[in-house]
């Protein structure tokens, strides 16, 4: 937003504040006022910090080949497939001359087994290949993401990298790091993987080793949870370094010392989101207990948010800090609000001791589990598209698991670091048993076919609306009982008003649902990434799936809430990456028809999947033929057009778009030929374009894909050229005789 709304806001909420005090206001217009305040603030806080390259970014030299010198200024993220490498450039030599003054970072990313170099933080790097802009994904805005955290340019597979210095980042950081790569060496020295990967996890962080099929497995039963670094990782170093001062110190000051021993560990571990709110949580603790002051968990999670998002607003875009926050949020709630009545029931039931504390030890479990996933269900629900049915079983077999695997684990991780690999082996062997019960109880959970079920389409007003529910039911659950049961009373004795009341305000809701949802007699193209999406005047849905950019999501706040098909889907050729990103739309519309290039499919993770959701999403599958045409409204026709073959021999098609006069060349993933004479616009897909056809063709817009390199040189500047590298997306409009642009 503007810089000066929220400053604006800020003054007056301020100003609000200081009358309600100076005129001794009621305590709830002043705290009123300083809710406002806050929230001016934060929004002011967040206005600043906006992620936008600064005007010496090392961006402005996206779309050329430069050589970069620099040093990496993170852990190198190493993956099965690839490594990706976060680097402060320091100078650049590009095609406008040598320059210095070079801010935000850069991702490089170097492909499994081209290097085999082993690099550090803080080595210096010379890399030299294509400067570019990270890519939008079909559902996930990688760009958005790394921009978040400075990165505004990546260079993936640069022609040649080589190290031409060490030794520059903080000597600090990297002795940590150096341990860090230590014990994740001795841990796959003693143990084998999968083992070893998920002792990694739970220890340093490091999950990235974990073989995909127990990852898929974990995500199926929801117990991904267990190798993130979480509170209980914290914890355990709060146990193991307080009682040993403790003997030498009093607590209290065995505390100052616990306080840089988790800021370390924080920093030795990655220092994600989830970890550095736990970390937070505990550091408040700690320091209150410094002054002898008690600690109340929801004050101190709030806090700790509060903190986070102070030192950096895009924390609270980071899904790891949003499921942490509300997991712990859940416990502080519900989690001894549910047990209290199971530990009253088995009191009264059970007589024996022993079976009540041994009921009890089973059903915590399950009810500590349930509590967090109160929280987080809407959540889990709109990020992963998935709902484990068996989460609640396969955490109360497993939970009991970590404690063993962190502290064995740990220990046995010591050892390999000091002794001989058989005796490391030999410590590990305890680790191991419970390393190996938790994968084989999880695969085990996982082949059930009902483990977990799909959910599409659960976007933010889901979300909105199941919060707001919960927020309702547990203010009701806080009041006291004298207050819950007189709403109760009053809610009976006004049922009928109360049901007329409800009725019509969904009505209403529903009614300008529809109002404004309606079609209102236009075609619209919006584009984004290397895809369209076509609404006829008449309300009929088109996708023409060329890849990238978001268009599920874009789709589904588009589209009309009770119209959940694609009339016509076009993917222009056969490839996994095309067919990777058309999935979503699959998995949440209805496809009538579904139009593709001849040929087979190509070979890939997500060939299975596409398969399955053929059968059950899509009315009928057509080949491509030349000229075929679709009638999408009476005054509204696609072409489906066979351009000229790929590399490689598999055939790319393209289509185009009629609006009475209004002509939208959709070229596909192929050179720009067979433009139509004087169309209104052109739409080029991630591929290069000969400039020479377009300045003949004599379009009035030109849209290039959000792609590398488009090619602005030479083009006729009577054209009217967009790039969605640069916008995201663009909007148009036709009444068949306009073609009108809406950004």
């Amino acid at each position: 937003m503007p810089l000066w709304l929220p400053a604006l806001a800020l003054g007056v909420s301020v100003l609000a504040l200081l009358g309600a005090w100076r005129l001794r206001s009621a305590a709830e217009t002043i705290w009123l006022a300083a809710f406002g305040a806050l929230m001016a603030l934060g929004a002011l806080r967040y206005t600043l910090s906006a992620p936008l390259p600064s005007p010496q970014s090392i961006a402005r030299y996206n779309g050329q080949r430069v050589t970069l010198d620099g040093v990496i200024a993170a852990e190198p993220d190493v993956r099965p497939t690839h490594t990706n490498l976060r680097l402060r450039p320091w100078r650049v030599l590009g095609a406008s001359g040598f320059d210095e003054a070079l801010d935000d970072l850069v991702l490089i990313r170097i492909a499994a087994g081209t290097d085999a170099t082993r690099w550090r933080y803080g080595d210096a790097l010379r890399a030299t290949g294509l400067l570019d802009a990270p890519p939008r994904m079909s559902a996930f805005d990688y760009r958005e993401y790394l921009a978040r955290q400075g990165v505004f340019s990546w260079m993936p597979q640069p022609r040649a990298l080589a190290r031409i210095g060490e030794g520059y980042g903080n000597p600090l950081v990297a002795r940590l790091l150096d341990a860090k790569d230590a014990v994740r060496q001795a841990v796959r020295r003693i143990l084998p993987r999968p083992e070893a990967a998920l002792l990694n996890g739970v220890l340093i962080g490091d999950d990235k080793d974990i073989p995909d099929a127990v990852q898929e497995a974990f995500r199926r039963t929801g117990t991904s949870h267990i190798v993130a670094i979480s509170g209980f990782n914290v914890s355990i170093v709060i146990a193991l370094v307080i009682p040993l001062l403790g003997r030498m110190l009093n607590p209290r000051r065995a505390a100052l010392f616990a306080i840089p021993a988790i800021a370390v560990y924080t920093v030795f571990v990655g220092a994600s989101a989830s970890v550095v709110r736990a970390a937070t949580m505990a550091g408040i603790g700690l320091f209150g207990a410094l002054f002898w002051r008690k600690g109340f968990t929801l004050n101190t999670l709030c806090a700790a948010a509060c903190l986070m998002l102070v030192a950096n607003p895009h924390t609270l875009f980071d899904v790891g800090f949003q499921l942490s926050f509300m997991a712990t949020l859940g416990l502080v709630l519900y989690a001894d609000r549910l047990s209290g009545p199971v530990r009253t029931w088995a009191q009264l039931r059970l007589r024996n001791e022993r079976a009540q504390k041994a009921i009890m030890l089973i059903l915590d479990g399950a009810l500590v589990t349930l509590a967090a996933q109160l929280t987080t269900l809407p959540l889990i629900l709109a990020t992963y598209s998935q709902l484990s049915i068996i989460s609640l079983p396969a955490n109360l077999l497993i939970l009991p698991l970590q404690p063993p695997i962190m502290i064995l684990g740990g220990l046995a991780a010591v050892i390999a670091l000091f002794a001989p690999q058989t005796i490391g082996a030999l410590a590990a062997l305890p680790a191991h048993a419970f390393l190996t019960t938790t994968i084989r109880i999880i695969a085990w959970l996982s082949e059930f076919e009902a483990a977990a079920i799909s959910v599409y389409g659960f976007g933010p007003p889901a979300v909105l609306a199941y919060y707001i529910v919960l927020l309702a039911l547990t203010a009701f659950a806080l009041q006291p009982a004298l207050a819950r049961r007189a709403i109760a009373d009053l809610l009976r004795a006004r049922l009928k008003t109360t049901a007329i009341l409800g009725i019509a305000g969904v009505a209403l809701a529903l009614g300008g649902v529809y109002w404004f949802q309606r079609p209102d007699g236009k075609l619209h193209a919006i584009f984004l990434g290397g895809s369209a999406i076509i609404q006829s005047p008449s309300g009929h849905q088109a996708v023409f799936a060329g890849g990238g950019g978001d268009v599920a999501s874009t789709l589904d706040r588009i589209a009309p809430l009770w119209d959940r098909e694609i009339e016509l889907l076009i993917t222009p050729q056969r490839s996994e990456y095309t067919r990777r990103d058309t999935l979503p739309l699959l998995q949440r519309y209805r496809v009538q028809t579904l139009v593709v290039p001849d040929g087979s499919e190509a070979e890939g993770d997500s060939l299975a999947e596409w398969q399955r959701v053929l059968v059950s999403s899509v009315g009928r599958v057509l080949t491509a033929s030349i000229s075929t045409s679709f009638t999408l409204d009476a005054d509204v026709s696609v072409v489906v057009e066979i351009r000229a073959p790929e590399r490689g021999g598999s055939q790319v098609i393209g289509a185009q778009l009629i609006h009475h006069s209004v002509v939208i060349d959709l070229v596909g993933r192929y050179e720009a030929v067979g433009h139509p004479a004087q169309p209104d616009l052109i739409f080029l897909g991630p591929a290069k374009a000969d400039v020479t056809k377009l300045n003949r063709a004599r379009p009035r817009w030109v849209v290039w894909a959000d792609t590398s390199g488009a090619p602005l040189a030479g083009l006729d500047p009577r054209i009217r050229a967009v790039s969605l590298r640069d916008v995201g997306q663009i909007a148009y409009t036709s009444d068949g005789v306009r073609l009108i642009v809406r950004r």
